[in-house]
C-alpha cells in the first residue's frame, strides 16, 4: 500500500495529519463541488483530501484554488486495474481508484480518524451534535475504528423534479429532492459488521417499473460469453451503507468501498443523504456509461437509463407509501436510519 506514493502526486497544497480530514475522489463534480465544500467545512471538517481523476468541467481548477484542498493525481484513472497485497499481506485484484481509497489516507494519517465519501453524498449528523468531531471523540471514547451509515437515496416526487438546474447548497439540494424511504437499511451488531436489510430506493424503483436485467453481448461474446461476464450484467445493488469514518493505523483500515476491516462501532449509525435522483440524472447517466470505470463497466448505469426513459414516458412517481418527506434528523433516528447514543 505505500506504493500509493509513487503512483500518485500532491499538485496543489499539503497535508497536515493534525487536521481531520475527509478524503473523496472527484472526477468533473463541479455541480455538487459549492455544496460539498460548505457542507463539511460546516459540519467540522479541516482539511480535504481529492483525488482528482482526470478532470475536465473546471473541478481541479475550482479545488485548487480552495485554501483547505489538496489535490493529487496520476497518470491512471479510476477504473485502472491493480494488484495489491495489503498489511495482512492478502493479494487483491482491484480497480485503482478503490485500491487509493485504502492506500492514499495510509500514506499521511496515522492514529487518526479519516472521512470517506463522494461528492453526491452528504453526511447528517445526529440530533444534539454539532460538528464531526464530537462523533470522532465518541469512537475514541469507545475504543471503537470506525462509525457506519446508511446511504439513503433522496428524490423528487416525479420525475418532472428532475428538470431544472442542480442547486448549489445542501438547503436547496433537500427543498428540490427532499424525499426519502422511512425504512431501516441495516442493523448494528456488537462486534461484527452490520446486517444490510430492506431494499435501496433504486432497488425498488426497478422493481416498480419492471426493469428486469439483460444480457448484451458485443463483439466476440456474440460467440461466446464468461459467466462472471453475464454476471457482472445483472444488477449492481445501490449501496445501504458505507463507512464514513475510520481510524487509520496499524489495525484499522478502509478495504473498499463500503467496509472496513475491524467491525464499527455497534452505537453509532449515522445517515449519508445520497442525491442521485437530480437534475443531473441523465447527464450522470451518460459520464457512466462513457467512461465505463465504476463496477462491472457501469451496468447499474445501462439500467438506470431504462428506468429514466420508463419513467419519462410514464409520468412516472418516485413516490410510495414508504416515502417521507425529510424535515430534520430526528426523522431519521425515528424510523431507524440513525442511531446515536444519548448523553
Amino acid at each position: 500500500m505505500e506504493d500509493a506514493c509513487h503512483l500518485t502526486r500532491i499538485e496543489s497544497g499539503a497535508v497536515d495529519p493534525a487536521r481531520l480530514t475527509l478524503f473523496s475522489i472527484m472526477r468533473n463534480e463541479m455541480g455538487f463541488l459549492p455544496a460539498f465544500l460548505a457542507h463539511y467545512r460546516s459540519i467540522g471538517f479541516e482539511q480535504f483530501l481529492i483525488f482528482d481523476d482526470s478532470s475536465d468541467d473546471g473541478t481541479g481548477a475550482y479545488l485548487e484554488a480552495q485554501p483547505d484542498v489538496v489535490v493529487m493525481r496520476a497518470d491512471w484513472s479510476f477504473g485502472h486495474p491493480i494488484r495489491y497485497r495489503d498489511p495482512d499481506r492478502v493479494v487483491h485484484d482491484e480497480r485503482f481508484g478503490t485500491y487509493l481509497k485504502i492506500a492514499l489516507p495510509h500514506l499521511f494519517f496515522d492514529g487518526a480518524y479519516v472521512g470517506y465519501v463522494d461528492a453526491d453524498e452528504f453526511l447528517f449528523l445526529p440530533p444534539g451534535v454539532s460538528s464531526i468531531a464530537e462523533v470522532v471523540e465518541r469512537l475514541a471514547q469507545e475504543g471503537a475504528p470506525s462509525a457506519i451509515s446508511t446511504v439513503v437515496e433522496f428524490f423528487p416526487d416525479d420525475v418532472a423534479g428532475l428538470s431544472g438546474e442542480l442547486p448549489q447548497s445542501l438547503d436547496a439540494l433537500l427543498a428540490a429532492y427532499p424525499y426519502f424511504q422511512a425504512e431501516p437499511l441495516v442493523r448494528l451488531r456488537p462486534g461484527d459488521h452490520p446486517e444490510l436489510l430492506g431494499k435501496s430506493k433504486t432497488a425498488r424503483l426497478f422493481k416498480t417499473f419492471s426493469i428486469e436485467p439483460k444480457v448484451e453481448r458485443k463483439g466476440l461474446q456474440r460467440i461466446y460469453m464468461s459467466s462472471k461476464a453475464k454476471k457482472a450484467q445483472q444488477f449492481q445493488k445501490s449501496p445501504r451503507h458505507k463507512t464514513p469514518l475510520v481510524l487509520r493505523n496499524a489495525q484499522s483500515r478502509l478495504t473498499g468501498s463500503h467496509y472496513a476491516n475491524l467491525p464499527p462501532s455497534d452505537t453509532v449509525l449515522l445517515t449519508i443523504a445520497h442525491f442521485v435522483f437530480t437534475a443531473q440524472f441523465a447527464d450522470k447517466i451518460a459520464r457512466a456509461r462513457a467512461w465505463g470505470a465504476h463496477t462491472n463497466g457501469a451496468a447499474k448505469y445501462r439500467y438506470y437509463a431504462e428506468l429514466l426513459d420508463r419513467m419519462q414516458a410514464q409520468g412516472g412517481s418516485f413516490l410510495d407509501e414508504n416515502s417521507m418527506r425529510y424535515e430534520d434528523a430526528q426523522q431519521l433516528i425515528d424510523c431507524g436510519l440513525m442511531a446515536y447514543p444519548k448523553t
